[in-house]
């Protein structure tokens, strides 16, 4: 009998075992970083796509040729920033957190979100974000001879892309990168002395 109840608490054991600390402060880092991350992922997504489906509906409807190719182009620059989104890495963010839950592994978690946000933060991102704006306003005002159509899409394109560059949660990266701080006692000629490095 004793055996068998050893073997039951040991076997219901393992389980809370491989579960996270809640009081880890990482675990409520991943946490907060995956609340963000899904606020962030599917406000941007939330809004290009509305974006694009009003653009496309302004396009489809308008009388005014002008009027229309303004509403195509900045329609198809908002196709292309739902498609951002979809390929983005930023939902590993929160993968990461809930992986961290459910195995314990805190360290591997925080480094599976840090990677996401730095290829979400990367430089061809920023790169994308200028081709993407430089190509609406290109077809604007070379194909179509709007100027200024082709100013403002630009600066719209640019202004609302580093805006979801910039926003992007960096929580788990800043966790991972941060310096790191040791102290050690050294001997010296007066005694022992502190020395911190960093």
């Amino acid at each position: 009998m004793r055996v068998a109840a050893a073997l039951s608490l040991a076997l219901t054991a393992v389980p809370l075992a491989a579960h996270a600390d809640p009081v880890d402060p990482r675990v409520a880092l991943l946490d907060r970083d995956a609340t963000h991350a899904r606020i962030w992922y599917w406000g941007f997504t939330a809004a290009y796509s509305i974006s694009a489906v009003g653009q496309t509906t302004l396009a489809l409807a308008l009388a005014d040729p002008g009027l229309r190719i303004d509403a195509a182009v900045v329609a198809a620059t908002s196709f292309l920033a739902v498609g951002g989104m979809i390929i983005s890495p930023i939902p590993n963010v929160w993968r990461a957190a809930a992986d961290a839950h459910r195995t314990g592994d805190v360290a591997a978690a925080i480094t599976r979100a840090a990677d996401a946000e730095a290829r979400g933060r990367a430089w061809y991102n920023h790169l994308l974000v200028g081709v993407v704006a430089v190509a609406s306003g290109l077809v604007l005002w070379v194909g179509y001879d709007r100027p200024v159509s082709a100013a403002l899409s630009f600066g719209t394109a640019v202004v609302v892309g580093e805006l979801n560059l910039l926003t992007m949660p960096t929580r788990a990266m800043r966790w991972r990168d941060r310096p790191a701080v040791t102290w050690q006692l050294a001997p010296s000629l007066n005694g022992v002395q502190l020395v911190g490095a960093w």
